[in-house]
This record gives structure tokens, sequence and C-alpha cells, in this order.
């Protein structure tokens, strides 16, 4: 398991702010994928990656589209809190 996984371990969800007991790294699965390294068996890189709990993460893998407006805001959603997520990382120096 790589750091940048491991570094969800004790933060709370970055949608919901859930307690850290639910929360992991839920890699994106979105329109861009592929462009992140998502492949046949291989998820995308880990810094495509959103800290969320596990609700957060079923909202995000089941795709209920009656939540979001459409496929491409889902998406567009997820990929905001990769960003919010590796912020985080950056300012808790698992990256640099």
């Amino acid at each position: 398991m790589s750091n940048i996984r491991k570094s969800a371990k004790g933060q709370y969800c970055i949608r919901c702010g859930a307690p850290p007991d639910t929360v992991r790294a839920c890699h994106y699965n979105g329109f861009r994928q592929h462009t992140y390294g998502k492949g046949r068996g291989i998820k995308c890189h880990d810094l495509a990656s959103a800290e969320l709990c596990f609700n957060c993460d079923q909202l995000f893998s089941e795709g209920k589209l009656d939540f979001f407006d459409s496929k491409l805001d889902r998406s567009e959603q997820f990929l905001h809190l990769c960003m919010l997520t590796n912020i985080r990382r950056f300012e808790n120096g698992v990256i640099k």
C-alpha cells in the first residue's frame, strides 16, 4: 500500500466531514479515468483519489444520478474532491 493511500487513515471525509473510522482513499472513476492510469484490472494513480467515507464513496462509485445533474457533473465533483484531498496531503507533508 502506498504512502498516499495510507495517509487516508485518521483523516475526516473531504466531502462531508465524517469521522476517520470509515475514511479511505477512493480512486477516481469518472470520464477521464484512463488518462490517470486506469486500465484493465488497474485503478487510477493514487494521486487521482479522494479521502471519502463509506457513504460518500458509495455516492460516487454507484453513480446515483438522481443526486447529480449528469455523469459529467459526477465526474467533475469527484475530480474536485481529488484536488481538495491532494491540497490536504500537500499541507500535511504527504506529497511534496
